[in-house]
């Protein structure tokens, strides 16, 4: 990679007019914020949908009310009148942009993040077609009549080529065309769509990482003479750094994973220990980006560049120690409400995590159910376990799996930066302690994505006792009615001897922790490095 024109990012971005989509998302808002407190932009087009009677600028200032916009609120409010909401939609021709506004972009915008998709994993093929691959061509019309762009960010996925398990920093030729799935989807209903999907994924896990790759091809088509740099992050997690550590705002990815163990009502997986979980901190996806568009705006290139923003080449996390570090932290700083205490486990057998699942989970579930409609109630547990066991089998694939994303642009972007750049836009993954990191993630749940207050943390404390006193029972009563059922022809002794072995296995198992230790910061240490001290 050529850095010999790298200049400062602020230079680059002094009085420059920017174009965000995906601006509302989680990726986005940290994105919106770093431009707006720590480069000179002129002003930020921001493109956001209408959303059930609410317009743009609404949803706009709705936004604005997050926690991470607080240290500008509190430096200069005034940069917030740099912020223009765009009322528009991907999934709308012309980006459903008015006349008057497609100009106002076309005359002034000169750098576009383009971070908006569809992340559901199990989106049906026509609406991730429609958002991450048609959306793209539309974008990328307007980016062809912009008079001074000078970048183009793409934002999108190191699991687009996830069939394979080792990824170059290249697009990749996919099995099919995006001009023929566009054309497919135009004429096929969605039953034929659906059953056709399964043999256009391949070895890919769902339509996500499909459509993905599909618009990487279409910007090789579409953006030949665009100032165009695609970075790949893996999965973004929480927040690292600024201005939030452990800042969270949605369930998707590891954090719906760390806030079901939390709640207790997932305690089994099915994945490898041993896999990498190539978690990136979402300010340094941010921080990268910002990077990436000053560096386009000053390098030409023959080809379109692919950079990875990943972990697990320059510092693995392994999935294993996550779960140890889980269940440890919930045992000291368990969640206000929790259904059953916290434990962690991961199973490469199929067999033992479905006895699990069934047995700590699902069984349990249908007996509350059964209980609450006798005390006429509503019945919501197993309707919970529909949504977990979703969530789980959505992410069997990457959790028992791992791959090697090559990552040698992002340490040749990184030393290109001057002293003060690397420490304003930081993006060094090496410089991450993963356990420093996870406490903040997971105390993030609590605090950010729950809402709990740490004085909270004595009553909570007192309920996780009080589940595993009810777990004692449980496990009481399960062991006697195996007893009975199978060993009725046992002696009075045999029986209560079988029965004490297996309770007293069980409640080991269940309540002691011989995995490794693991670190964790004090209470005190982590007050000291979030802005939120004076809500606790």
């Amino acid at each position: 990679m050529d850095n010999n024109n790298l200049k400062s990012v602020a230079d680059i971005y002094k009085d420059q007019c920017v174009f965000v989509t995906g601006g509302s998302g989680f990726l986005g808002k940290v994105l919106v914020e770093k431009l707006l407190y720590s480069t000179n932009v002129k002003s930020i087009y921001v493109l956001i949908r209408p959303l059930k009677g609410h317009p743009a600028k609404e949803r706009l200032e709705k936004m604005l009310h997050s926690p991470i916009y607080d240290r500008i609120r509190q430096s200069d409010d005034q940069l917030f009148h740099k912020l223009i909401a765009v009322s528009g939609d991907l999934m709308h021709e012309d980006l459903g942009l008015s006349q008057a506004e497609t100009l106002e972009l076309c005359e002034n915008v000169s750098i576009v993040f383009h971070c908006a998709a569809t992340v559901k994993f199990d989106d049906i093929l026509r609406a991730s077609v429609q958002m991450n691959l048609i959306g793209t061509r539309r974008l990328l019309a307007l980016c062809h009549k912009m008079k001074n762009l000078i970048s183009l960010v793409h934002a999108s996925t190191a699991y687009a080529n996830c069939n394979l398990p080792k990824t170059q920093e290249k697009v990749y030729t996919p099995p099919v065309q995006p001009k023929q799935i566009i054309q497919a989807i135009e004429w096929m209903p969605d039953d034929m769509i659906n059953t056709v999907t399964p043999q256009l994924l391949g070895k890919r896990p769902n339509t996500y990482t499909f459509t993905k790759a599909l618009a990487e091809t279409q910007l090789l088509e579409d953006a030949k003479d665009l100032p165009v740099i695609i970075i790949r992050p893996s999965i973004i997690g929480a927040m690292w750094r600024e201005p939030l550590p452990g800042w969270t705002d949605n369930l998707n990815g590891p954090t719906g994973i760390f806030t079901a163990v939390g709640k207790g009502v997932l305690t089994n997986m099915c994945g490898s220990g041993n896999s990498k979980a190539d978690i990136i901190p979402v300010d340094i996806v941010s921080n990268m980006l910002i990077v990436a568009a000053a560096h386009r705006a000053t390098t030409s290139y023959p080809e379109i560049p692919v950079l990875h923003c990943a972990s697990g080449a320059l510092n693995p996390l392994k999935w294993g120690y996550i779960v140890i570090f889980l269940q440890k932290f919930y045992a000291l700083y368990p969640l206000d409400q929790c259904s059953r205490p916290p434990s962690t486990c991961f199973h490469t057998s199929r067999k033992l995590f479905l006895f699990n699942y069934y047995y700590k989970h699902y069984i349990p579930a249908q007996i509350l159910d059964l209980a609450y409609r006798a005390a006429g109630k509503k019945p919501s547990f197993v309707r919970i376990y529909s949504k977990i066991w979703k969530m789980v089998e959505t992410l069997h694939y990457f959790t028992t799996r791992g791959w090697e994303f090559e990552s040698k642009n992002i340490l040749t972007l990184w030393d290109s930066l001057n002293a003060e750049d690397q420490k304003v836009f930081n993006f060094d993954i090496r410089q991450v302690n993963w356990d420093d990191y996870l406490f903040d993630y997971v105390m993030g749940v609590k605090v950010y994505l729950l809402k709990e207050s740490l004085d909270n943390l004595p009553a909570a404390r007192a309920n996780l006792a009080w589940l595993k006193q009810v777990n004692l029972y449980w496990n009481a009563g399960f062991w006697a009615l195996l007893v009975r059922m199978f060993a009725w022809k046992r002696t009075r002794t045999q029986k209560w001897s079988m029965w004490f072995l297996g309770f007293m296995a069980t409640h080991v198992f269940q309540n002691y922790d011989f995995r490794p230790a693991v670190h964790m910061k004090t209470l005190d240490e982590y007050k000291r490095t979030t802005t939120l001290v004076k809500s606790f």
